[in-house]
């Protein structure tokens, strides 16, 4: 491997960067979706000819609904921003936000997650990814009393649904997640809402594509599809559980915190911090249950990915796999900064592409097994698909794997 790389860098964000990236995202959400949604198609309608607007008679009123979902979406948008700000200590929103660093493309995937994690409309895409994770937990640890000993680790968590679903159920779950989007919306959603479907979105708004009806592109999708108060009925039924003790959330990079010493440090993370030093020491064998959902294709290097696992996962414990692998850098021109240890030892800064080692299904199994797992379930081609419109005249689906590993002994 060469050391030097002639291509720029991605250019590496402080953490306070990234969140106010993600805040002035939701602040200006409303004039970004005006002129990126709504103008081109008014300004398209208006250049029509009389006689052609008789025959879009139902356009204006149809520009009309998508102006209040907008609306909408700005309202919920601009609540989490007013609360978030000043707890995370990166400002006011009415006087320090501006439109010149966005992220707005992640605020449309964001509507899309909290229809997948937190309404009815996710339903079953949850049964059939969460739902089957869960099951097995349940059947492996079946004493609900012990199960607060019972540690559960669910990496990049996005909207925290699962980590919720498996502390419902007695287990002390902590997430974790790199994504500022997610991590400010779910702590926004699990400590504001008080009552199911406390909140609207219009999240199809931004899909012209595929509408059977044009209403259904504005039509609201309510959120969270469950009281706060089901997180305590476990306590309810058993005292000794206390459920506020059961649920944390953690910010980062999953093989930063919870891998072995040594794996690549990539740009501004928390490897060399103290405190995070302390705390991925504190991480080794900890967990009894690693539940991965839609995850592991995020990798880098699904090779740090597998030693994180190794390294945080009880000799005893289950590694719980749910998804397809659509490697999310297969086409990514980034680089990040890391150490590089050359044949002789010495370490040197290298700039090190984000993909390149997206692996097939077939070669991936080969490599947990190598790493030292054995599969005790395994099962392929589950059709899921994951944060679909049920109304669109398309469909995706993915044929997941489901696995359940554990650490192979010296013996077998």
């Amino acid at each position: 491997m060469e050391e030097n790389i002639n291509n720029e860098a991605t250019t590496e964000l402080t953490e306070e960067d990234a969140m106010r990236i993600i805040l002035n995202s939701l602040v200006h959400y409303r004039a970004w979706a005006r002129d990126n949604l709504l103008t081109p198609k008014a300004t398209k309608y208006d250049m029509l000819t009389d006689e052609e607007k008789k025959l879009f008679h139902w356009f204006p009123n149809y520009l009309k609904k998508l102006e209040h979902s907008i609306d909408i979406n700005s309202r919920y948008f601009e609540m989490v921003a007013e609360s978030m700000g000043p707890f995370w200590g990166v400002g006011n929103p009415d006087t320090e936000y501006n439109k010149s660093n966005t992220d707005f493309p992640n605020l449309i995937n964001l509507m899309n997650q909290f229809v997948r994690e937190w309404s009815s409309d996710g339903m079953v895409e949850r049964d059939i990814s969460f739902g089957r994770i869960l099951k097995y937990a349940e059947k492996y640890f079946p004493n609900i009393e012990f199960r607060p000993d019972i540690e559960v680790l669910v990496p990049g968590s996005g909207l925290g649904r699962l980590v919720v679903e498996f502390s419902k159920l007695g287990f002390k779950t902590q997430g974790t997640e790199i994504s500022y989007f997610m991590l400010f919306n779910s702590h926004f959603l699990l400590n504001r809402a008080f009552v199911s479907n406390n909140f609207v979105l219009c999240p199809f708004i931004h899909k012209s594509s595929n509408n059977l009806k044009s209403n259904f592109q504005c039509r609201q999708i309510y959120f969270p599809d469950f009281n706060a108060e089901e997180i305590y009925q476990l306590e309810k039924d058993y005292p000794s559980i206390k459920s506020d003790d059961l649920m944390s959330m953690i910010a980062g990079d999953f093989d930063d915190l919870y891998g072995p010493p040594g794996v690549a440090k990539k740009g501004q993370t928390t490897m060399d911090d103290p405190n995070a030093m302390a705390f991925r020491e504190g991480n080794v064998g900890r967990f009894k249950i690693i539940a991965t959902s839609f995850f592991i294709d995020t990798a880098t290097n699904i090779i740090d990915y597998i030693k994180a696992i190794k390294h945080s996962l009880s000799d005893d414990g289950y590694w719980i796999n749910f998804g397809p692998l659509l490697w999310h850098h297969e086409h990514s021109e980034k680089f990040y900064d890391t150490d590089w240890k050359r044949p002789t030892g010495e370490i040197v800064k290298v700039r090190m592409p984000a993909q390149g080692l997206e692996i097939s299904m077939e070669d991936l199994i080969d490599l947990i097994e190598e790493m030292g797992f054995q599969f005790i379930e395994h099962e392929s081609g589950i059709k899921s698909s994951y944060g679909s419109d049920s109304r669109s005249m398309s469909e995706w689906n993915y044929k997941c794997e489901f696995w359940i590993c554990k650490k192979k002994h010296q013996n077998n």
